[in-house]
């Protein structure tokens, strides 16, 4: 039986900056796993370094060995933290997740950095979670009334209290208890003593695809992290689906309610690299047929059409192909700036 969590009479605003913030678009992270590979930690890093563009602000990589949980979680770009041998060496086993973060809830401070790591009854668990959970501050208040200590500000915790509460044994059916209990975007890939496990919510906001390096399995936010170790793409994880991989092989799950498809636009106009393919379709080319029939719906007589790099630029050739026009470039970035869009306040980004 599914027990949910009893919410209080009232919730009280004595916390206001744990509140999401509404205002912007807030959903931006990367997640990479991957079971079965001597050189997981290595294959993560790789991995996270392809996604770098959907999070800039921290990066963490969580392996297991068979033993023993190891971690290696810390501010800033993928390439500044895990540039030496060193740190791959202590992240030893054959399986591991790892996740670059853009700040969706929470300050940017080590404590928020993902994966998320919990000693449970039953194990150690690590989470990663990519998305933005529109109940957090809710159920976040009910747990606090409930006994539950929050180490962190991430709304990605509100996931770990509601596995821990769950009176559910196994591990995936905790998750499927705690999950179907909150509400918003989020794809998830975690790790146990046992098992690599993705998930996507049930409207398929966030994206997670499906890959294959030899016996190694892959999950990742796009198809780009599976290029850049040579593995093979398999299929997107669907939406409300739970993938479950361990020594028997795959396993896949959809215990939750057929929701409509809600894919988040915003992946093909911003967020996603343009060497990767979406839900079926090369971002590239989507952007390009975005620009054509931009000229089409909105022609405007011009002498040449100019890119703002580098999300536009794709649109922008489509834009100009279609309307005849010259193609030039006029706004030159410093690519040794982060995405201005999903910098962490106002005044980074206008700076960028």
């Amino acid at each position: 039986m599914i027990r949910h969590l009893p919410f209080p009479a009232r919730i009280d605003d004595d916390h206001p900056k744990e509140r999401i913030d509404d205002d912007n678009p807030k959903e931006e992270c990367g997640l990479f796993g991957i079971y079965g590979h001597v050189d997981a930690a290595a294959h993560a890093a790789l991995g996270l370094h392809a996604l770098q563009h959907r999070g800039q602000e921290a990066v963490g990589v969580v392996t297991y060995d068979g033993a023993h949980f190891h971690s290696h979680r810390a501010l800033g770009l993928v390439g500044d933290n895990f540039d030496q041998e060193s740190v791959i060496r202590r992240l030893i086993g054959e399986m591991a997740i790892g996740h670059v973060r853009y700040a969706t809830t929470g300050e940017t401070v080590l404590r928020n950095v993902q994966p998320l790591f919990a000693d449970f009854a039953f194990g150690g668990l690590a989470i990663a979670h990519n998305g933005n959970l529109t109940n957090a501050y809710a159920l976040r208040r009910a747990l606090v009334e409930r006994g539950c200590i929050f180490q962190s500000t991430t709304d990605t915790e509100t996931i770990v209290h509601l596995i821990a509460i769950s009176d559910q044994t196994r591990v995936v059916d905790r998750m499927v208890d705690a999950l179907r209990q909150v509400e918003g975007a989020y794809a998830l890939v975690a790790l146990t003593r046992a098992k690599l496990i993705g998930v996507r919510d049930p409207y398929g906001v966030r994206p997670l695809v499906l890959g294959r390096h030899g016996d190694a399995y892959i999950l990742a936010s796009e198809t780009c992290a599976l290029d850049i170790i040579g593995a093979s793409y398999e299929r997107d994880v669907e939406p409300g689906e739970i993938v479950v991989i361990d020594n028997e092989g795959l396993r896949s799950y959809k215990p939750f309610a057929k929701a409509p498809r809600r894919f988040c636009i915003f992946e093909f106009v911003y967020f996603a690299r343009p060497d990767s393919t979406i839900e079926g379709r090369n971002v590239y080319e989507a952007r390009k047929r975005i620009g054509r029939e931009l000229a089409r719906e909105s022609h405007v007589p011009a002498d040449v059409v100019v890119p703002v790099p580098d999300s536009g630029v794709p649109a922008a050739i489509g834009y100009a192909e279609q309307a005849r026009v010259p193609y030039e470039f006029g706004i030159v970035r410093n690519h040794y700036v982060g995405r201005t869009f999903i910098e962490p306040t106002d005044q980074i980004r206008h700076l960028g």
